[in-house]
């Protein structure tokens, strides 16, 4: 595809492409949102059974 066929295909996608709805984008919001809320729990679950499982290792009995 030459650089003429790319602009007439990117036309045609901006001509079907329309803005969000409210509902649409508070939504994509929402779940945005819980993920990072997820990913950011998942991480502090890891980082504390990390730091539980290592605290032992190096202390001499």
């Amino acid at each position: 595809m030459g650089i003429g066929g790319f602009i007439k295909e990117s036309r045609r996608i901006l001509k079907l492409a329309t803005k969000p709805a409210r509902g649409e984008l508070w939504m994509s919001t929402k779940v945005s949102i819980l993920a990072m809320f997820a990913v950011g729990l998942l991480s502090f679950v890891i980082q504390i059974l990390m730091t539980l499982i290592t605290s032992q290792w190096g202390v001499q009995s």
